[in-house]
């Protein structure tokens, strides 16, 4: 049986066509008008698009073959597709077909019998029959408002090598150009226009009860196929967390691409998709078409809305997600589709991600956390002083297991992982089996100053359930060291408090919870708080001239004070004895200590500068010492 085929073996073309005349013999041509006409004229290409045109002929005596040698613009147009489907060479089955496409053009030919036995087959006489079809693709994007006119033209000695000729086999003889045969091209065969508008737009997107959601990236193209594109944009990211860039699902999954980039940065992510960069080549690409889902770009909300029942009720989140050329990737990448061969810049439409708060019904579990800095010993709330972070809890009617602390804390204060103590608490008493404590002190990851704290009270065997006993007042379960940087700023409240979604140092995103009944409970009150750097007054008790020394002038300066009105700079450096008053008695006081009768002034004492420990309603200091 033969096979109907369209080779691409030039060379085997050429040799057919020496050797026909003594296949077929010699057979005189008759006369008669006859020719070859560009078909299928008159049609316009949209953007990247494509047009099917075709080759007719016109002959008056039976054609036993054909070459045909069209040439086109490679700067406006290539040839994608040269085929005999639906023409009457289809049905003859030819022994031989030899297509051969160049970049400026294509040559095919055509023997219909070149095996024995040779039965005549031939195609018979006629007008318009139909010898060839071929698809021709715009190579150009013209901008809006623009149009080019792009010729097919009959090209003889032109292609292929060695150069061919336009010709009908007819008895056995060559029928070209010179013989008669008249070539009807086309200087106005398609018309080139822009490309229908094309868009990439962001769906809106409202997160789920975790706080996340997936926003699909949409194209719409109806003017050509896609054969890949670019994807690039940007979140605020005090807002959200790229956390994926998807495909499941999506009609690029569906393509199946050769070539996927992800990149996730601060602030956005890319994409990239390329549908067929590996043999074998099959013109893998997106069809024309609208609403076709390129990806999905999955983001979490950084601070959930989750409140109790019956606390205020805050806004909605509505945060931007933005198409954003020329910002991230390395180079620089922009949103782009690629039709044609050609990158192509659509109409950008973004997007927002949507969050609305989670009202949780209230519980009466309280977890506390508290500072505690020992004014009596010198430790008030000032740059460099040192305190304790207690952690408390209370629950009347339910038996506590164990329990996820996650807090975030102002990075002017340094927490010390290895202080964790269980001293003076309940669990010192009801035992600990699991504990693990975890402080992120750095300020330059992107996450902020982080502590987490797990604790399981019956961890090991034999389970014996052990738990948190039930109670009313508010029970220690643990505390550690809090230091006041250096650098804290005089006056500022440095925040201590409960957030979620933190990681730590490790990669697991953990929440506050506790353990009750086996099940995680996240609906209960939390209470955060707030150190208030003070700018306590630093001075020498006894020092009442401020000249950093304790001597007999400070107490000739106090009774000037006391009954002339001299002025001083720190009333408490004056207050001798400590009895929040300034008065006679701290004089004597004074006397007595700088001559061995009495004992020295009382804290901060005579010898260092130091905080008061004593509160009073004396005037804050004003002398040089006083800083915070």
């Amino acid at each position: 049986m033969k096979s109907n085929r369209v080779s691409t073996s030039k060379t085997l073309v050429i040799q057919v066509f020496l050797i026909v005349p003594f296949i077929l013999g010699w057979i005189s041509v008759g006369e008669g008008q006859q020719s070859l006409t560009i078909s299928g004229t008159g049609q316009s290409i949209s953007g990247a698009g494509a047009a099917q045109l075709g080759v007719t002929a016109d002959f008056q005596i039976p054609v036993q073959g054909f070459v045909l040698a069209v040439g086109i613009d490679s700067s406006l147009l290539q040839v994608s597709d040269v085929s005999l489907e639906g023409t009457p060479s289809e049905l003859l089955n030819p022994d031989f077909a030899v297509a051969e496409i160049f970049p400026d053009g294509f040559t095919l030919g055509v023997i219909y019998e070149t095996e024995p036995p040779i039965e005549g087959l031939v195609l018979e006489p006629g007008n318009d029959v139909t010898l060839a079809s071929y698809t021709l693709q715009s190579m150009v994007i013209l901008e809006k408002g623009e149009s080019l006119e792009a010729s097919v033209d009959f090209v003889d000695f032109t292609l292929n090598d060695p150069p061919l000729q336009n010709i009908l086999i007819q008895g056995g003889e060559s029928v070209g150009n010179a013989e008669g045969l008249i070539l009807n091209s086309a200087p106005t065969a398609v018309t080139l226009l822009p490309p229908p508008p094309a868009s990439l737009s962001i769906e809106n997107v409202n997160a789920d009860d975790n706080f996340e959601g997936c926003a699909r990236i949409m194209l719409d193209s109806p003017g050509g196929e896609t054969q890949g594109f670019v994807l690039a944009i940007a979140h605020d990211e005090s807002v959200l967390e790229l956390m994926d860039i998807d495909l499941v699902g999506t009609d690029t999954a569906t393509v199946a691409p050769d070539f996927v980039a992800i990149s996730l940065e601060s602030g956005g992510g890319t994409l990239g998709v390329i549908f067929d960069v590996e043999a074998p080549f099959e013109d893998k690409a997106l069809p024309p078409g609208s609403g076709l889902h390129l990806s999905s770009f999955c983001y979490r909300l950084l601070d959930p809305l989750i409140i109790t029942e019956g606390e205020p009720v805050p806004d909605p989140v509505d945060s931007d997600l933005v198409f954003t050329d020329g910002v991230f990737g390395n180079p620089p990448l922009s949103n782009v589709i690629v039709q044609g061969g050609l990158s192509i810049s659509p109409e950008l439409i973004s997007g927002q991600f949507h969050a609305d708060p989670v009202i949780l019904p209230s519980e009466n579990t309280i977890l506390s956390i508290q500072t505690e800095f020992d004014l009596s010993q010198g430790d008030a709330p000032i740059p460099g002083a040192q305190g304790q972070l207690n952690v408390k809890y209370s629950d009347p009617d339910d038996n506590i297991q164990g329990f996820t602390l996650t807090v975030c804390y102002d990075c002017e204060l340094t927490l010390d992982e290895e202080s964790w103590t269980f001293e003076d608490s309940i669990l010192e008493e009801v035992g600990v089996e699991y504990l693990a404590v975890q402080v992120d002190d750095d300020p330059q990851d992107g996450d902020g100053c982080e502590l987490i704290v797990g604790i399981l009270l019956d961890a090991l065997p034999p389970f014996d359930g052990q738990t948190l006993p039930q109670s009313e007042d508010l029970l220690k379960v643990g505390s550690m060291t809090v230091e006041i940087d250096e650098t804290a700023p005089c006056d500022g409240a440095l925040t201590i408090e409960f957030c979620d979604g933190i990681n730590g140092l490790g990669e697991v995103i953990l929440d506050t919870n506790v353990v009750i009944n086996f099940d995680s409970i996240r609906n209960f009150e939390r209470q955060s708080t707030v150190v208030q750097v003070v700018p306590l007054e630093l001075f020498q008790r006894g020092d009442c001239n401020s000249d950093d020394q304790v001597d007999l002038a400070d107490v000739a300066t106090l009774v000037s004070n006391l009954f002339f009105g001299f002025e001083i700079l720190c009333p408490d450096a004056c207050d001798m004895n400590d009895d929040s008053a300034q008065n006679l008695a701290d004089a004597v006081f004074g006397l007595n200590f700088l001559f061995n009768f009495g004992g020295a002034p009382p804290l901060p004492g005579p010898y260092d500068d130091g905080p008061d420990p004593s509160e009073d309603s004396l005037p804050v200091c004003q002398s040089d010492d006083t800083a915070c």
